[in-house]
């Protein structure tokens, strides 16, 4: 039983949410009703869930020495040494066999194994080397969200809007800047032995690399809000209504991040604040109801 409870922490489930972006091209492509369509992408969502499993144990493997002296991840399975090392890759293996067992299943495409073979590529990349180069890392992080997006998008065979690349990539940023100025804010003189990057991270550079991806993510999700979306059936200004939940959200993450010295997880912010989830769930509900109604 211990094995399974440090099996299951390993895999961080609460970590799953950020998956829903394959979900996006389903939504906005105004086929949420079509029960085949739904059934394809949900397939991709439980796939992104396992193979993004695996990417973090993976990362937590090269992590390990590191993670014992960070004040939060010396918790971790691996750190704590509730799990050994081989087991925990043997966990990673079995995660990577079931994934490729289910895509064969329910019959992915091709171009559904390419996203999907492409997103532990790059994580695998993103372990060994590019978590070390700064700028890089938090690139990174973000075409790991372009990837689940595209995911959703092949498996329903529909094109991926490049107002929603653009808003995606920008909200990813976003969101990883809001870590990193955390882990260099929480950690101070520790954040090298934690991660050597962060030695190249200052809290006013990431204070100005933060107001530039909040300006973009804001511009970026207005102009979508107001052009043609004649594809879906949207009349374009009737998206403006969602602005302000938008505009909303993105004031009360700044607020967590600057006067509560919060962000080191956006997926626990989300969880754990009451008005930001609020937000999150009546922004999606008027999409919806934009969209369909």
């Amino acid at each position: 039983m211990n094995l399974l409870r440090a099996s299951l922490k390993l895999m961080r489930p609460t970590q799953w949410i950020k998956n829903g972006f394959v979900f996006m091209p389903l939504i906005f492509s105004s086929r949420l009703f079509a029960v085949e369509d739904v059934l394809r992408v949900a397939g991709m969502f439980i796939m992104f869930c396992l193979v993004s499993s695996a990417t973090y144990i993976l990362n937590d493997y090269f992590d390990m020495e590191q993670d014992k002296v960070h004040p939060l991840k010396r918790h971790r399975p691996l750190a704590r040494g509730d799990i050994s090392p081989a087991t925990a890759l043997t966990v990673m293996g079995i995660l990577l066999v079931v994934v490729l067992a289910l895509a064969v299943a329910i019959g992915t495409p091709r171009s559904g194994f390419a996203v999907l073979a492409g997103y532990l590529l790059l994580h695998l990349v993103y372990s060994v080397k590019l978590k070390d180069i700064v700028i890089v890392d938090v690139l990174t992080i973000a075409a790991g969200f372009l990837l689940r997006v595209l995911a959703g998008a092949v498996v329903i065979g529909v094109g991926v809007s490049s107002w929603l690349i653009l808003c995606t990539f920008s909200v990813a940023i976003f969101l990883a800047l809001g870590k990193r100025r955390y882990e260099v804010m929480m950690l101070c003189e520790d954040a090298t032995n934690h991660r050597p990057v962060l030695e190249n991270y200052s809290v006013a550079f990431l204070d100005q690399l933060l107001q530039v991806a909040t300006t973009s993510t804001f511009l970026f999700y207005c102009l979508y809000s107001v052009r043609s979306h004649s594809s879906a059936g949207i009349e374009s200004e009737k998206m403006m209504f969602t602005i302000p939940f938008v505009t909303y959200g993105i004031f009360r993450y700044l607020y967590l991040i600057y006067h509560k010295e919060d962000g080191g997880s956006p997926t626990a912010l989300l969880l754990t604040d009451p008005p930001l989830l609020l937000c999150a769930i009546l922004w999606m509900a008027a999409c919806i109801a934009i969209i369909y109604w």
